[in-house]
């Protein structure tokens, strides 16, 4: 008997086309075995109950009713099948898979169009997954790696030098306003990598309930992942902002006054004077304001046997 072609296509299964199928639940996958409704040939499924996908998790216990895809998985010649396509004919069918507690299947037709619509999209959620969790953690890489360069093109803006001459206030403005910059950054590569590769979760679908839940965060991942991309761009938006807030304080920003430290100086008659240096505008002379009155005076260079810096005017 000639095989009839290869076509990728659902089909409508009746109770009656699936009266010889078995199955069993083994761990998380699903094993059925029966005739191909379509093109009447052996054919045998492993349908996994988990799925590796961008989105969120949880996990159910036993078990019970579930509505499920099945593709046809024989091995007959059929034209027109493409070569990277293992086997079958190409059809797949919804059924619902009734698991007793010892693990025995009993398959009947779906007749829910919807968990058929959810069963179908979980079965295509499936191909390629592996990839598309290899593609999101080369990608994810990336973004850390992004995340942790954004340290060296902070510090050379604002300098480190031009930090230490600001007053306490002003560096701590610019303190603060680096370490807002780098978690806003760092929420914004989070956020940006989750909107456009998600975060790979394995979820269990294994009865009905499971399937519906699935398929609602299915449909929304599209919402989900456009809160995500605003947030990105609302903690980029903030990234900047800091770092102008960090940059402006660092170039705008009032520097503290140099100050001396006290000296002790000591003339020829052996008088001690103590004060702080001040800038002069004559050649060979010191101008000192005295620690003990607050007057300047004026010691010329050859009245300067010595100078001796010291913590205060007071300490001997």
């Amino acid at each position: 008997m000639k095989s009839m072609p290869y076509a990728p296509e659902r089909i409508t299964v009746t109770d009656a086309q699936l009266a010889g199928w078995t199955g069993e639940l083994a761990g998380t996958d699903l094993l059925l075995s029966g005739r191909c409704p379509a093109c009447r040939d052996s054919t045998f499924v492993n349908l996994a109950l988990t799925s590796t996908s961008l989105e969120g998790a949880d996990r159910r216990p036993t078990p019970a009713l579930l509505t499920t895809s099945v593709p046809c998985g024989c091995t007959t010649s059929h034209r027109d099948r493409p070569a990277t396509v293992a086997g079958g004919c190409g059809r797949t069918w919804e059924v619902t898979a009734s698991i007793a507690a010892d693990g025995a299947v009993t398959l009947a037709a779906a007749t829910d169009p919807y968990l058929q619509e959810a069963a179908d999209a979980f079965r295509r959620e499936q191909t390629g997954e592996l990839q598309a969790v290899r593609t999101a953690a080369d990608r994810w890489t990336a973004g850390v790696v992004a995340l942790i360069g954004l340290v060296g093109l902070v510090m050379p803006a604002v300098g480190r030098d031009a930090i230490r001459g600001l007053i306490p206030a002003a560096r701590a403005v610019v303190g603060i306003a680096l370490l807002a910059a780098l978690a806003f950054a760092a929420l914004a590569v989070l956020r940006g990598y989750q909107a456009a590769h998600g975060r790979p979760i394995t979820r269990l679908v294994d009865d009905d309930e499971a399937l519906r839940d699935w398929y609602v965060r299915h449909r929304g991942q599209a919402a989900v992942a456009g809160h995500r991309l605003r947030q990105a761009i609302r903690a980029a938006t903030a990234t900047v902002l800091a770092l102008a807030v960090a940059v402006g304080s660092t170039v705008f920003g009032p520097v503290s006054q140099a100050t001396s430290a006290p000296v002790r100086v000591t003339r020829p008659d052996g008088s001690v004077v103590c004060g702080t240096l001040l800038s002069s505008t004559r050649d060979n002379a010191l101008r000192l304001r005295r620690g003990d009155d607050g007057s300047v005076e004026v010691l010329p260079a050859a009245d300067v046997v010595r100078l001796q810096p010291v913590r205060s005017c007071t300490s001997p």
